[in-house]
This record gives structure tokens, sequence and C-alpha cells, in this order.
């Protein structure tokens, strides 16, 4: 009984310690908060350093919400600076707040995202939408130190894209939001 009572708290820790490297793509500071992984399984190869969540997986971090089937958290090498994190579902979704105050949510059949890189991509029905602005397309990158999103359609289907005038920056402002004089 001790034996296999220490083993489970060591997968567990492992499995917890693993997936604390969940995106962190929103608020200033949400990535220093406890990542809480929910779902009806886990298991944990830990020679691998992989982590797979499945059942009705949600992840939550500070402001960040990720429903998906099943979540995979691999360390190359067990190096934690270059985790990836793999979302599979019908549809895997998210929810960021970031620190201008605008919600950011989008889904996709499989969300990739490499910690190293800063890389996120979405793919199989992809979805980003700010407020009332949205894109879609077969798959979606985005760089995110960069803020460089690029949205791709595949054959027979074109990329989607709504912009609300309102939402958009006023050409006639600088960055601070005072006007530019002429």
């Amino acid at each position: 009984m001790k034996f296999k009572m220490k083993n489970s708290l060591k997968f567990l820790t492992a499995s917890l310690f693993l997936a604390a490297s969940v995106p962190a793509l929103a608020l200033t500071g949400d990535s220093d908060k406890p990542v809480n992984v929910d779902s009806e399984n886990q298991a944990l190869d830990m020679q691998g350093n992989v982590a797979t969540f499945t059942g009705k997986v949600i992840v939550t971090q500070g402001s960040i919400k990720i429903t998906a089937d099943k979540v995979v958290v691999t360390r190359p090498g067990g190096d934690s600076n270059k985790t990836i994190v793999d979302a599979y579902g019908n549809p895997a979704t998210f929810y960021q707040m970031q620190d201008n105050g605008k919600p950011v949510q989008g889904h996709a059949q499989k969300m990739h995202y490499e910690l190293a890189k800063d890389f996120v991509e979405l793919t199989g029905n992809a979805y980003l939408e700010q407020l009332d602005s949205n894109v879609k397309g077969d798959r979606i990158t985005y760089l995110v130190k960069e803020q460089k999103m690029q949205a791709y359609g595949s054959t027979g289907k074109r990329v989607t894209t709504v912009l609300v005038p309102s939402q958009l920056q006023d050409k006639s402002t600088t960055s601070n939001g005072q006007k530019k004089s002429n």
C-alpha cells in the first residue's frame, strides 16, 4: 500500500509539474499563476517527458481557459523551455484576457503551442475572435512576441476575416492615443 501511494504521489506531482508550462498568451502575470488541469484520465511517461490528459479536459491558468478532448504536454529532453502543448477536440477551445482588457477566444480541431518559439498554430476549422472581429481559415499561425498572425485556406476554402471599424485603431492617432497634428 505504501509503495502504491508513493508512486501515485510521484505520478501526480510529475503530471502537474509537466503541465505547468501550458501556454501563457494572456495577462501579464498569468504565467505565474498555478495551472489547474481537470480531466477524466491522466497518464505520464516520465522517461519520454510526456503527460497526456483525456476526457473533457479543462486547463486553467489565470485568465486562460482551454477545453479539449485530449491535451498532450511534451518536454523534449526534459527541458521545460522547449515545452510543446497539443490540444485536440471537436473543437478544442481557448479563452484569454489580454493586458488591454480585450478578450481573445478561438477554436480549432488541433491547437499546437511551442514555448521556445512562442509559436501557436490552430488547424482544422481554425477560428480567432477579439470582440466582434474574427478570422476563419483551415490553419492560423501566430508568433506571440512578434504579434504576427497568418491565416491559410485550403483547397476550395478561403480565409474569411470580419473587421469591425470601431475596433480598429484610428489612423489619425498615435500609438499613445493622441491625435496626430498635421
